[in-house]
């Protein structure tokens, strides 16, 4: 272990590369422009995430967000629902590229409902047999499992991409809340309660059903978790899970490989794990301010957190700000609707509702007058406080957050297949030394 450090020493003295040489270079750290923009790399029409235009100088200019799915706002998307669930039907526009009609809702329900259950033996060989800390590892692991369970699992004509997708969809509820039954069980000592999954029910409703020892729900919690499915469906082809099963997918490997590869970024804390920190942030506030606090007061926490006083010591806001939208996120829209309607159900939790709106108001204000930043809250600021609020243990958010993405990973990856097959090989520049052996 002691060789291993000195050797560890030694790589950061003599290969260290400095930061100045990425400018001197023209390399695009993160593929992304001197402007915070995103380097172009795709072409697709499964979503468009809409959130600045650029003027003339190449300079970013706030405008209202939108996140589009196929051409349709998700505001309207979720509108479309009506007072139904909503989940499968944004499925069927992410898969196919229009909303589906009535006849078209009843048969694709029909179809993923008819395979919700895992293949024999999976629950009892696969999930319960290995148990793991990390449901996100667990999951990941059991989706490629499932490609020993397919009898023609290399097939990757874009109709069977279609097929094996929406048959991994269908398996997603179970295979989370079984992988959670089974940390639960076996690392929390705590009793094991297995379910089977009810055709009757809906993806949302399931997952419910599934993940609750009781099995027990209100129509507004599953109606409410839905929504929330809905608005994580897609977020366009440069978000880093969808941009990584593209690259996947170019090199003509499996459907398991390429979402498993996607379920990998996803686990990233500067991913899918943002909304677990923003309700870190918000307890650490909370806890030093009170519900009860003064405008002036939230205020006053703002700074501490971005003087690193308080919270993670981050020196951010987190669920504030975006990477592309700047005056307004449509999903942070959809679920602070959703989050009142759940919070004027359940009277302790109003409280801490109306907290949360408060201080989305004042950070916006504060970065603007004071930073003469345009920021906005995003989806994360509010989803953690909406699956708090559903009694959904943390364990279970980014598993659910991939449970919903999943579609939209699976039709980027037909979209790639079928029009864009060249394998992804961008290039790096060699900045280290060489050695000439023949002149010692």
């Amino acid at each position: 272990m002691e060789f291993l450090e000195e050797e560890y020493k030694r790589l950061l003295d003599e290969q260290s590369i400095d930061q100045s040489l990425y400018d001197t270079y023209k390399v695009k750290r993160g593929l992304r422009n001197n402007n915070g923009t995103g380097v172009l790399v795709g072409l697709t029409r499964v979503a468009e995430v809409s959130g600045y235009t650029v003027d003339e100088n190449s300079v970013k200019q706030p405008k209202r967000g939108n996140l589009y799915y196929r051409g349709i706002d998700i505001r309207d998307v979720t509108k479309l629902a009506k007072n139904d669930f909503g989940y499968e039907n944004t499925a069927f526009l992410l898969l196919f590229g229009h909303y589906p009609s009535e006849e078209e809702q009843k048969n694709f329900k029909k179809l993923i409902r008819e395979q919700y259950d895992l293949p024999e033996g999976f629950l009892e060989n696969i999930i319960l047999k290995n148990p793991s800390k990390s449901l996100m590892n667990h999951i990941t692991r059991s989706i490629l499992s499932l490609y020993s369970f397919d009898d023609d699992p290399d097939n990757i004509d874009a109709f069977e991409l279609v097929k094996k997708g929406i048959r991994i969809m269908a398996a997603m509820p179970a295979i989370v809340a079984y992988s959670l039954q089974a940390k639960t069980h076996y690392l929390d000592h705590d009793s094991l309660h297995i379910h089977f999954p009810k055709m009757e029910y809906s993806f949302a409703e399931n997952l419910l059903y599934l993940a609750r020892n009781d099995g027990k729900f209100t129509e507004l919690e599953a109606k409410t978790l839905d929504r929330c499915l809905m608005v994580h469906a897609d977020h366009g082809g440069g978000n880093n899970s969808a941009f990584v099963g593209t690259v996947v997918a170019t090199t003509a490997t499996d459907i398991y490989s390429m979402i498993s590869a996607s379920m990998a970024s996803l686990k990233g804390p500067k991913h899918g794990g943002a909304n677990q920190a923003v309700l870190d942030q918000m307890d650490a506030v909370i806890n030093k301010i009170g519900l009860d606090a003064t405008d002036d007061d939230i205020k006053r926490a703002i700074n501490m957190l971005l003087n690193k006083e308080i919270g993670d010591k981050s020196g951010l806001v987190y669920g504030i700000g975006h990477a592309i939208y700047t005056l307004s996120d449509p999903r942070c829209e959809v679920l602070k609707t959703e989050a009142e309607k759940l919070a004027n159900a359940k009277e302790d939790t109003k409280k801490k509702f109306d907290f949360y709106s408060r201080f989305e108001r004042i950070a916006i204000e504060l970065f603007k007058t004071e930073k003469g930043r345009d920021v906005c809250a995003n989806v994360d600021f509010y989803s953690g406080l909406v699956y708090e609020m559903l009694n959904i243990p943390r364990d279970l958010f980014i598993p659910i957050f991939a449970a919903a993405r999943l579609i939209g990973w699976v039709s980027h990856d037909i979209e790639t297949i079928l029009y864009s097959s060249k394998i992804v090989r961008p290039a790096t520049k060699y900045v280290g030394n060489r050695i000439d052996f023949n002149n010692k």
